[in-house]
């Protein structure tokens, strides 16, 4: 400890820079407040520094760096809450006209829309542009405007470039706070990214170019859209996508089902352009230049430019700029001829991505990548003993275990160096796994075992697939045709790549979902860690760490699934905001957890990710049934999605509704069959064997009646301290008039709004008969409209719709008592 912080500054330096934008971040103050607070602190450093000692001086640096960290905090964070396109950004979208500069890069991805069956006249793609706007139309005239947005437009925009001035006529939304338990609150991502509301664009036509000026980013967006047309065009259908990914960082090609997969492998870093990525460029490079005989100041030179293109095209993302700055000081230390400082390194390349944007401290992507550098650094050293006469017997003896070696057959030497490598690699890829795993844990509910080896089978076939993407788009800028042969070579890679992928998904035990570990203890983990690292480097320390990484996966795992507490003898039911769709995620005071419906509109990919979110904010891992109502998709198209991520016990449905020949009901068929879930079929009166005795089924009768699935929709009602819940999918007639034919349950009780809170239901019968106390409608912007409410208060009921006031949870009490809470209004 005594010469540590001497001889890493920087560290020092960077941690006092995090500090001070934590506490910043932490003040709920006024910008001038925290200004003067900052400048306080500033000159209390100053006074520090006048005084002889070191340590005080040093004391006063360190509070000098956190003030000018706060202070610089601060100031972005009061730029970003005053930008005047807040005060026209509403929470729900309304047309508008924006006049700005495109500041980036258009980014091209695949249109969720395209596949859905009502809108086949949808373009594949969907471009996305960030907008720095300049004037918004009010009225009839335009009112200059400061902020930024991001515009969403149907179709392919590679021909917008960084500088264009454009018009876009849309709809404009600020970016909203999450509508569910457990969901993830995108506003930071989008703040770090200073963007503060977006537009949606329904035709290209609505974007009219009206200028250009001259940005950095032009001609690095015109390579980088180069680079995507040729990596597409010769790499395959099938590889594309993951080339595109790959080598130029564009991420947003690849299908949903792919990121699954490499999130459940712990590969979902080949996804993000990292420091991995660069070092194999840069070793690339090397090549180049010790075949083409650079001298050692030429082959600086050019390996620096490799670099900084390479980081331009690949976006400037934090983890390219790291590894960025690691080449560029190792290239320094080459040309100085003076050795680098791994930990100094690390700390210069933290404090220049803090100093070019505070928020990336927030970033999961940020701490991961620093996190894995420091991580593979520190498990790459020799444990020091406290005896310099046992250090000096060690070396000895492994220069003996050389010299032994050296006689050995040269099949034998090449085994042992193979073996020696594999070993060193799954170590490394075993240490990282180990020290990431609470952070990748709470923010993406996942924990990969299989990982630590998958990486290492991978590595091979990424350094191959990587290099000969590269060799595609460099040999396309010289001569097009030649291109095809390293692009074929870069889809055979990246086809083994995603069979291996495959094979690792499958391995039993190899991942779990589950749900998140508090935050506060991810922190005590790490405090932990580090704490660990100023004891004496012996084995002693190093047991402690991993009898540490145990005990503490044991205790969160014991803290993630436990439930959240609810009152003896009380019945749970959380309406999830889905947009236009059905999930209610139900559960009761001994531990059972029920799913009614789960879908969503145009949800062609089987998405659940706003259900997984709710359920897991309850602690489930475990599902003891699922109810689909019918056969529209809106009500059961995230089946694959949970099923993915969940135990489920048996799923319960009408009738013959997943034998219906709806496009949909295909892939759910086939996600049922691989879960290798019992399916029951009920009808009014059924009783489903091992399912809790408050439960009834209402609708259907045994035999189908006319009309359409609507009219045939499972009605489930539970039963609670003498009141009910009554959950009737989209029933319509002539399914209401068979549902009012059932004796009346009592009154004041909860009723779901038929269809969505569809004006086309039977209402008045359905109100009339079921007498509730409270009507909760599950819709999307439809149900917002003022006679949705007046159709369902005719009653004297309460009327409560998600698209209004997010996910609702009602609980009944065994006393009767009906509570109803929003997570809009009064978050649970």
């Amino acid at each position: 400890m005594a010469d540590f912080w001497p001889r890493h500054p920087l560290l020092l330096l960077a941690i006092a820079a995090a500090t001070g934008i934590a506490i910043d971040a932490g003040l709920s103050l006024g910008f001038q407040t925290r200004s003067m607070l900052w400048g306080g602190v500033a000159i209390g450093a100053c006074v520090l520094f006048a005084f002889p000692k070191a340590v005080t001086k040093r004391v006063a640096v360190v509070l000098a760096v956190a003030s000018l960290a706060g202070l610089w905090h601060g100031y972005n964070d009061f730029a970003y809450q005053t930008a005047s396109i807040g005060h026209y950004a509403g929470e729900y979208p309304e047309p508008a006209i924006i006049e700005g500069m495109i500041d980036r890069p258009v980014v091209i991805r695949r249109n969720p829309l395209a596949d859905f069956a009502r809108r086949r006249d949808q373009s594949p793609w969907q471009s996305v542009i960030e907008l720095a706007t300049e004037q918004i139309r009010v009225g009839d005239d335009f009112r200059p405007c400061r902020g930024r947005v991001m515009v969403v437009c149907s179709g392919r925009l590679d021909h917008r470039l960084p500088g264009d001035v454009i018009r876009v006529h849309g709809s404009l939304a600020r970016i909203v706070a999450p509508t569910n338990p457990g969901e993830n609150d995108l506003r930071p991502v989008y703040r770090r990214r200073g963007i503060h509301a977006r537009i949606d664009v329904a035709r290209e036509t609505q974007i009219e170019a009206i200028g250009r000026r001259w940005d950095f980013d032009r001609p690095i967006a015109t390579i980088a859209t180069e680079s995507r047309e040729l990596l597409l065009k010769h790499t395959g259908d099938s590889s594309g996508a993951l080339a595109v990914a790959l080598v130029i960082g564009q991420r947003d090609f690849v299908d949903p089902e792919t990121r699954d997969l490499l999130l459940v492998t712990g590969t979902a870093h080949l996804l993000s352009v990292s420091g991995l990525h660069l070092a194999i460029v840069i070793v690339l490079a090397s090549w180049v230049a010790m075949l083409l005989r650079f001298p050692l100041g030429a082959k600086i030179v050019w390996v620096l430019l490799v670099c900084c293109l390479y980081t331009a095209i690949t976006g400037g993302r934090p983890p390219v700029m790291r590894a960025a700055v690691l080449v560029g000081m190792l290239m320094c230390s080459l040309w100085f001829r003076r050795p680098t400082q791994p930990i100094n390194t690390l700390s210069l390349a933290a404090l220049l991505l803090l100093a070019i944007n505070p928020e990336n401290l927030f970033h999961v992507g940020v701490q991961l990548s620093f996190l894995a550098v420091a991580t593979l650094f520190l498990c790459g050293a020799r444990t020091i003993t406290e005896s310099h006469a046992v250090d000096l017997a060690i070396e000895n003896e492994q220069q003996l275990d050389a010299l032994l070696q050296s006689s050995q057959s040269t099949w034998v030497r090449y085994g042992r160096t193979a073996w020696q490598w594999i070993a060193r690699m799954v170590w490394y890829s075993g240490c990282v796994t180990a020290i990431s795993i609470p952070l990748v844990w709470h923010q993406f509910h996942v924990i990969s075992f299989v990982s630590v080896v998958t990486n290492v089978i991978l590595s091979p076939f990424l350094f191959w697939s990587l290099a000969c993407g590269v060799a595609t788009v460099v040999v396309g800028w010289v001569w097009a045709a030649a291109a095809g042969l390293p692009g074929f070579l870069c889809g055979v890679g990246l086809q083994c790549m995603r069979q291996i992928i495959g094979v690792a998904a499958e391995v039993p035990y190899g991942h779990y979902w589950l749900p998140s570990p508090p935050g506060w203890s991810v922190a005590v983990f790490y405090l932990v860690m580090v704490g660990s690292l100023f004891r004496s480097r012996s084995r002693a320390s190093s047991w402690f760490r991993y009898g540490w990484i145990v005990v503490w996966m044991v205790a969160a795992w014991m803290m993630a699934t436990t439930a959240p507490p609810i009152d003896r003898g009380t019945f749970e039911a959380t309406f999830v905001d889905v947009g236009h769709g059905t999930s209610v995620v139900m559960r009761d005071d001994v531990g059972h957890v029920f799913l009614y419906d789960c879908g969503r509109m145009a949800n062609q990919t089987g998405s659940s990710r706003d259900i997984d979110a709710a359920l897991w904010s309850v602690g489930a891992t475990r599902l003891d049934a699922i109810f689909l109502s019918h056969a529209d998709s809106d009500h059961y198209n995230a089946i694959p999605g949970v099923l993915r991520r969940f135990a489920v016990n048996r799923i319960v449905t009408p009738p013959g509704m997943l034998e219906q020949q709806e496009v949909g009901l295909v892939p759910t068929r086939l996600a049922i069959a691989a879960a290798n879930v019992q399916v029951i079929e009920v009808f009014d009166s059924s009783e489903i064997p091992e399912l809790h005795q408050t439960f009834s089924i209402l609708h259907p009768p045994p035999q189908r009646i006319g009309g359409n699935d609507n009219a045939n929709s499972l009605v489930l009602r539970i039963d609670c301290g003498g009141k009910t819940l009554l959950l009737p999918g989209d029933l319509e007639p002539p399914g209401t008039e068979s549902l009012i034919n059932h004796q009346r349950p009592p009154p004041g009780g909860v009723l779901m709004a038929p269809h969505h809170g569809s004006l086309s239901m039977n209402a008045e019968s359905i109100l009339q008969w079921s007498r509730p106390a409270e009507v909760i409608v599950s819709g999307g912007k439809r149900a917002r409209k003022p006679a949705v409410r007046a159709m369902l208060d005719r009653t004297g009921a309460g009327v409560h719709v998600t698209a209004e006031v997010g996910a609702i949870r009602v609980r009944i009490g065994e006393d009767g008592q009906i509570e109803v809470r929003s997570w809009k209004q009064s978050p649970w």
